[in-house]
């Protein structure tokens, strides 16, 4: 039997995604402050992280995660359906549903987590006599499609954020008795939109669905108090999820739903049911940033600004940023060879701007994804807009 060089299969895949200008590999970082990144032992202004708020710096924080990791410590031991569903964990979650006007809430450990598995143990379960049918925005976050990845449901995409196509898909299926889900974000992680909740409110109801938003990057930016979009529509929305990894500053994801689909995610849901559950130091985190988050108007405020005028600069100037509304800008460059380039060369000028490329976005859309923060003085702004213009003809 011919011996099978295991290693040499790895290597010859990661040539072929060089070939490509497409291999990706880990930069090692040191953190200075929310705005700032050590690398190279070069201090770079950091454009590409989604601690929006600074919260992963924020004093009051931080003190409060060390005073609950002095009196509980660290690990929580075991899975919450074992040992591991303390107090702390439910008032945690009671807080946020009173933030979120929902039912019931549920921590997950992270947010891709949460969404492949709320929706794959959804699809995997056996409470629909016939096959769901799921209608998906087009540039849903890799995480949503891995949990429609099931043979037993209809997966349909519709065009993004429009409703005319969606609306289209929900017509051609009306008379089908199949129950029916729509699945979108409420900012597009790299695109830098917003989803039309209110429309997908009016088909949601219209074609008697059920709707399902993320809103990894909305929570605590935008919404009342900062949690969320959906909040508005919170009466008409089946299942929400978010994350504390961004404007947070923390880690970890949350549900917010109603009181039987957490009972069903806590009885169906294996990632649920056999992880260890949040440490102490984080849910003391999350906990304080609950509290924090809607006291923070003016930092919401300046980020929106922050986000305004560099959108405003560089429309300007015709960089094609797509259609951001938001604190994430993409510069939309094509080929991810010179998209490289062009953030080594920001990087040699003092900024760190991540290339993204497929398959983080479709194929010919490599980009630069600019992230914004309350933490960016007006002269960051300022240095990272003037940089960009001298790469204007390249790009």
């Amino acid at each position: 039997m011919k011996k099978i060089n295991f290693d040499q299969l790895f290597f010859n895949s990661i040539f072929e995604l060089k070939k490509k200008n497409l291999e990706r590999g880990l930069k090692l970082l040191t953190k200075i402050d929310p705005v700032k990144v050590k690398y190279k032992q070069k201090v770079l202004l950091n454009f590409s992280s989604n601690d929006y708020l600074g919260l992963s710096q924020n004093k009051t924080i931080k003190n409060y995660t060390i005073n609950i990791i002095k009196k509980y410590g660290m690990g929580s031991g075991s899975s919450r359906l074992v040992s591991g569903n303390f107090d702390f964990h439910e008032k945690t979650e009671k807080e946020l549903a009173k933030k979120k006007k929902s039912e019931a809430a549920i921590i997950f450990s992270t947010g891709y987590l949460a969404n492949y598995s709320i929706l794959s143990s959804i699809f995997n379960s056996n409470i629909f006599k016939k096959k769901p049918i799921v209608f998906s925005d087009k540039l849903n976050h890799q995480c949503i499609y891995e949990g429609c990845k099931n043979k037993d449901i209809k997966f349909l995409r519709f065009h993004h954020n429009d409703m005319n196509h969606l609306e289209y898909l929900l017509k051609k299926n009306k008379f089908k008795t199949n129950p029916k889900f729509i699945l979108s974000e409420t900012v597009f992680s790299m695109d830098g939109d917003f989803a039309d909740i209110e429309s997908l409110v009016k088909l949601k109801k219209k074609y008697n669905s059920f709707l399902f938003l993320d809103e990894a990057h909305a929570t605590g930016v935008y919404g009342d108090n900062g949690f969320g979009l959906s909040l508005k529509f919170s009466n008409d929305i089946d299942c929400v999820t978010g994350t504390f990894s961004k404007a947070f500053g923390s880690f970890g994801a949350y549900v917010s739903c109603s009181k039987n689909l957490k009972s069903f995610l806590i009885n169906k849901c294996p990632s649920f049911i056999y992880s260890t559950s949040l440490p102490f130091s984080l849910l003391a985190s999350i906990y304080s940033s609950i509290k924090i988050i809607p006291k923070l108007k003016n930092e919401r405020k300046k980020l929106i600004k922050n986000s305004f005028y560099l959108r405003e600069a560089l429309k300007k100037e015709n960089f094609n940023i797509g259609n951001s509304q938001t604190n994430l800008i993409p510069i939309i460059i094509g080929d991810p060879k010179k998209t490289i380039s062009i953030s080594k060369e920001l990087e040699r000028k003092g900024l760190y701007v991540v290339p993204i490329r497929p398959p983080s976005v479709p194929p010919n859309s490599s980009r630069l994804r600019i992230s914004i923060s309350s933490c960016h003085s007006e002269n960051n702004i300022k240095k990272l807009f003037n940089s960009l213009k001298m790469f204007k003809n390249r790009i």
